[in-house]
């Protein structure tokens, strides 16, 4: 750990979508467990990842990753979503589950370097 890292952040980097493998429901379930031990927790989806934070996902039978993450926003989740990955893929802020923002990978090297620890889920 950095001598500026503070002891209590966890950043979970995620780029799988939000129905394609098992990554994004572990890393809500990271969260939401550093979340309840006090931790401060960033999200940053990049490339498919930031598929998770689009509105209105219906699913049936799996993960409900989009149903969980506005709880989680107001229980203190980060959520940073790679600007250039969100033009890529046209979703726009309408689009998108409110409190996820688009961000850029200055910010996430900041979120990296104020964490204790960095998990990186996704293919």
């Amino acid at each position: 750990m950095t001598p500026d890292a503070s002891p209590r952040t966890l950043t979970i980097f995620l780029t799988d979508t939000p129905f394609g493998s098992q990554a994004p429901h572990t890393a809500l379930n990271l969260a939401e467990a550093a979340l309840a031990k006090g931790y401060r927790v960033n999200l940053f989806a990049s490339a498919d990842g930031v598929y998770c934070a689009a509105a209105g996902q219906k699913a049936a039978g799996l993960p409900r990753v989009g149903e969980r993450l506005p709880a989680m926003i107001e229980q203190g989740l980060r959520v940073d979503l790679c600007g250039s990955c969100l033009q890529l893929r046209n979703l726009r802020g309408e689009n998108r589950i409110q409190g996820a923002k688009p961000s850029s990978l200055k910010n996430l090297f900041a979120m990296v370097a104020e964490s204790r620890a960095l998990i990186a889920l996704g293919k």
